[in-house]
């Protein structure tokens, strides 16, 4: 029976054998007169240049709508666009809606969407995690 250790034991020693076969060498050939050759000088220390600031005295750093909270910083937006004239009313919303019911190409689908956008009963928020319309349709069975 051989024993588990025998072969870790004979890769290390081999490892070991080939490092020292390495470094012996990497030793600097001598010089020319059969000394070897001297160690090479130090390079001087450079200083260490900092590019900015680490820590800015309290009251500097980031200003205007960094530090408002983002309600704040959305409310300055709206308030800008409007004096561009930008910002838009609610019923550019329900127009865009049903504009996007143009797609259907059956006017009963048309329709539907067009009921849907208008009288569909809306649930749930954008808070958790988004709005819901729901719109219930009776259609009559062919027979």
């Amino acid at each position: 029976m051989k024993n588990p250790w025998i072969r870790p034991l004979q890769l290390c020693i081999g490892a070991a054998v080939l490092g020292m076969a390495g470094l012996a060498t990497a030793q600097p050939a001598p010089g020319p007169d059969g000394m070897p050759p001297p160690p090479p000088a130090a390079e001087k220390a450079k200083p260490h240049h900092h590019h900015k600031k680490h820590a800015e005295p309290k009251g500097q750093g980031k200003r205007g709508y960094d530090r408002r909270d983002p309600a704040q910083h959305e409310a300055a937006a709206v308030q800008e666009q409007s004096r561009r004239g930008g910002v838009q009313s609610g019923d550019h919303f329900q127009r865009n809606a049903l504009a996007r019911c143009d797609v259907f190409k059956n006017e009963g689908d048309r329709r539907s969407c067009v009921e849907r956008v208008k009288d569909g009963q809306v649930s749930g928020s954008v808070e958790g995690g988004g709005v819901l319309r729901e719109y219930t349709e009776q259609v009559p069975v062919r027979q």
